[in-house]
């Protein structure tokens, strides 16, 4: 059942059959095992995806408290953004509109769109939003140890979809272009993105609007990466993202297993 859940959760947002037969049986696994942390987990993540039920989301994640602890990181963001999501339902806003041109933003690196490597952690991902600095709450700053970076929490953290289909907050200095750019399977690619186009992600029509500046300086980063030509060989230069400060992997061990352990999750 494990591997059929896995396989479902890949599919496309637009596959609403997959996305039944996944509520379905996890429903049918819960209904037998009600306090499997896991399927728990999942289970809130699926509904939190699907923007349905967010009450019974916050219900589930509660539960999952109470039996682990340890998964605070993970309940901790799906609680922050469930309940903004409730506000939003109440309120309707529109979404703030970042303009990386303006004064607050120009400590920028990186842009949406952009396939990353973690320098530390290794995991592979796609950015999807931005801030200039951390704005987690200073609970979420102490627990991932952010104070130990070497700009701290006042540089730009990048929203990003991991491979291994979590969310997370990572710190600039932690990331870099990925040398040989891939898809990233994570069930939530179709709802920032509308297509991989060779080595990047291209923003949907939303994600556009609330970053409108950023996919010109995604095309722009993707032609001096990866298609830049070099003048002896005519062969393609191999693309090197810019070097983070060195860090002391022994004195690090402890802070890669938590920072950016996923605003989600971890």
């Amino acid at each position: 059942m494990k591997q059929h859940c896995i396989t479902a959760m890949s599919c496309r947002e637009g596959n609403e059959k997959s996305y039944q037969l996944l509520r379905d049986s996890l429903d049918l696994y819960l209904t037998i095992n009600p306090d499997n942390v896991q399927y728990l987990l999942l289970q809130a993540r699926l509904y939190f995806h699907l923007g349905i039920w967010p009450e019974k989301v916050l219900d589930i994640l509660q539960h999952i408290q109470a039996l682990d602890p340890s998964q605070h990181g993970a309940v901790g963001y799906l609680v922050q953004h469930t309940l903004e999501h409730i506000q939003h339902k109440k309120h309707p806003v529109e979404p703030e509109v970042k303009r990386r041109s303006a004064p607050e933003h120009l400590e920028l690196q990186y842009s949406v769109g952009l396939i990353m490597k973690h320098k530390r952690s290794g995991y592979n991902c796609a950015i999807y939003g931005w801030d200039s600095k951390c704005t987690m709450s200073q609970e979420w700053i102490t627990t991932m140890r952010v104070h130990q970076l070497s700009s701290g929490a006042n540089q730009p953290f990048y929203n990003v979809l991991v491979q291994d289909g979590t969310c997370r907050y990572a710190a600039q200095e932690n990331l870099e272009p990925h040398s040989a750019p891939l898809e990233i399977a994570h069930p939530e690619v179709g709802r920032y993105f509308s297509e991989f186009h060779d080595s990047h992600y291209v923003a949907n029509e939303e994600l556009q609007t609330r970053y409108p500046e950023d996919m010109a300086e995604t095309l722009g980063t993707i032609r001096d990466l990866y298609h830049r030509l070099m003048p002896s060989s005519g062969q393609q230069e191999s693309p090197n993202g810019p070097e983070g400060p060195s860090q002391d992997q022994d004195s690090q061990e402890n802070q890669d297993s938590q920072e950016n352990q996923d605003t989600m999750p971890t």
